[in-house]
């Protein structure tokens, strides 16, 4: 079903003026100008990277440009919408190619629902201006509202030394039981095992669903796509064994961060993560921008572990419904 309809709105959409439009490739994802800018109405929304958008179109999509805006649509077979996933450009052009590419579903595909996902506040005050609305369904049973659920949180602490403070108790807790027994490295490029850790007896460390094998899938071919700019790839061991591995971009100052895995070893993924925001401040990046979350608890985690941070929020909107 997913290939059809790729077909069908790649060829609806070239038919419109201004437009390119090429299938989002494992390769190509990596490359530094898949997109003609990373920044959302020059924000930073988290994703800045093409490795997000092949995550999160789960290795297919079609990648969409006009003047200084794109977008990848998706089909997302899991929940059965297609999703414009995190435009970027400026806010009235990226809004421009959003109502094109409504109408243009609306008349190749109808009956199929649109939603545009990873819209920072700029873009969905001008979405709303434009008779878009927010998305009141639910993504999927388990998670509503999937990432959109709760703000992005951007990890801001300072550098100089474990932060003082009561606030930050159990990050110093969480380093000073771990510093001894686990070696932490980053790379430019996989080290090899991280494939056996996403699909063996270990699980993430955030929770599973059931259409997550679709995303860790698109995480193991990224990995053997021979291409990684703009990414660190981070390992914990303990000794000769590997306790945990995450990968984090940056493309435009701020790091993100788009997978992580530990062992099942209390406040081992909060010590990780310590290293690695450490280690992508002291490689330029301004901040490490943790995503949004599905849920309360997950949210509550990164705010208490990093009470220094800041919040951005991204929504999920409709379109508006086509004459």
């Amino acid at each position: 079903m997913a290939e059809p309809i790729d077909k069908v709105l790649a060829d609806a959409l070239r038919a419109r003026p201004g437009l390119s439009v090429t299938p989002l490739s494992g390769r190509d994802c990596h490359r530094p100008g898949l997109l003609p800018t990373f920044l959302q109405d020059g924000h930073d929304v988290h994703g800045s990277h093409g490795l997000f958008y092949w995550l999160r179109a789960r290795q297919r999509g079609l990648v969409v440009r006009g003047g200084n805006a794109a977008l990848i649509l998706t089909w997302r077979t899991d929940v059965r919408r297609l999703a414009a996933l995190r435009p970027v450009g400026a806010a009235s052009a990226a809004a421009s190619m959003l109502d094109t590419v409504a109408v243009v579903v609306a008349t190749a595909l109808p009956g199929i629902p649109l939603l545009a996902r990873y819209c920072g506040d700029q873009l969905t005050a001008t979405l709303l201006a434009r008779r878009w609305h927010p998305f009141a369904e639910a993504w999927c049973p388990e998670a509503p509202l999937d990432d959109e659920a709760f703000p992005e949180v951007v990890i801001t602490a300072d550098l100089a030394g474990l932060p003082p403070g009561r606030k930050y108790k159990s990050l110093r807790e969480a380093v000073t039981w771990h510093r001894d027994a686990y070696r932490y490295q980053a790379s430019p490029d996989p080290l090899g095992g991280e494939a056996q850790a996403i699909t063996g007896s270990a699980e993430p460390a955030r929770a599973a669903r059931a259409q997550e094998a679709d995303f860790d899938a698109a995480l193991v071919a990224a990995l053997g796509s021979g291409c990684h700019h703009g990414l660190a790839y981070h390992y914990l061991h303990h000794g000769t064994e590997m306790a945990g591995w995450a990968v984090t971009g940056n493309t435009t100052g701020t790091s993100h961060g788009y997978y992580l895995w530990t062992a099942r070893v209390p406040r081992l993924a909060t010590y990780f993560l310590w290293q690695i925001y450490l280690r992508e401040r002291r490689n330029g990046a301004t901040a490490l921008n943790l995503g949004g979350s599905e849920t309360q608890s997950l949210h509550h985690y990164k705010t208490r572990t990093f009470p220094d941070h800041a919040l951005q929020k991204s929504s999920i909107l409709c379109p508006p419904a086509q004459p």
